[in-house]
């Protein structure tokens, strides 16, 4: 993660978005949560980026001003092919369709998608295909039962701690652990890639109560020779495995993405967390294509 400034075409392309414009990795990255879904995942209120995100990015220039454009939502199931059409009418390839969790309510499906494009012009027809999406409520949105801030920020700086994060945020009852698995260079659509959405690992609690429990969940890029030593490594830890998959197509090395959640408390969720990710190899890992 890095703390530059974004210029005035990143916050152009976040503004058309509706998001917060940020440059993780050196690459501009627009980031918003959809904020009207108010889902339930094992019981507990789960309204953190992870449940809820839209993210877009470009990067890697060609001299006709058209860059690696990439994109992610969270739908609901009615959404899906509105959204999906959209997006095709408009020339953008649809990369992958999927949960993410399991023991949600309501139901969430995420949407990822790509483009070789001019920023604007992809953000605008992203637009397009967002304007169809509901902005009512959807799900309990009561009040949440919180734990102190001051117990929240110190457990979150312990979990920062822990899973070693380039950055974290404690806000809203909710901590937020992000870093990027920079070891793994990637193309794709022949495009050299660095985007946090094509190299993410992320981690997370919320919904913490007295007993010292909380909704603990995570996510990490991973090569397809490193899936299944993985899932033994977080199973051995009883953590609830809810999906692996791609998100993206066209990318070399091929890269998928691990889901997996529990409730438990975050410090205990972080040290068996760590030890999985142990597993995960350190060299780096890059294109064989030129």
């Amino acid at each position: 993660m890095d703390n530059t400034q974004p210029d005035d075409l990143c916050q152009e392309f976040a503004e058309i978005l509706g998001s917060i414009p940020s440059v993780i990795n050196g690459v501009c990255t627009a980031t918003n949560s959809r904020t009207n879904i108010h889902p339930v995942v094992l019981g507990r209120r789960a309204e953190s980026f992870m449940f809820v995100p839209q993210a877009y990015s470009f990067e890697n220039f060609d001299r006709d001003g058209r860059a690696l454009c990439l994109g992610e939502t969270v739908l609901l199931q009615e959404e899906v092919n509105p959204f999906m059409t959209s997006l095709r009418e408009d020339g953008i390839i649809v990369t992958a369709l999927h949960n993410h969790w399991l023991f949600e309510n309501p139901r969430l499906m995420y949407m990822h998608f790509e483009s070789i494009d001019e920023p604007l012009a992809f953000a605008r027809k992203v637009r397009n295909a967002l304007d169809l999406l509901t902005t009512r409520n959807v799900g309990r949105s009561g009040r949440v039962q919180r734990s102190s801030n001051r117990r929240g920020e110190e457990l979150c700086e312990e979990f920062n701690r822990i899973l070693e994060g380039s950055m974290n945020t404690f806000e809203n009852g909710v901590c937020l652990v992000m870093k990027s698995r920079t070891n793994i260079r990637p193309r794709v659509l022949g495009r050299r890639g660095n985007s946090f959405l094509l190299i993410p690992q992320m981690f997370a609690f919320e919904s913490l109560t007295a007993d010292g429990r909380a909704l603990c969940s995570g996510e990490t890029v991973i090569l397809q020779e490193e899936i299944n030593p993985f899932i033994s490594e977080l199973r051995k830890h009883d953590i609830i495995v809810t999906a692996f998959h791609n998100h993206w197509l066209f990318d070399d090395p091929r890269l998928m993405y691990m889901h997996f959640e529990k409730v438990e408390k975050p410090i205990r969720f972080a040290n068996d967390v760590r030890d999985a990710l142990e597993v995960l190899t350190e060299k780096t890992i890059s294109s064989k294509s030129k």
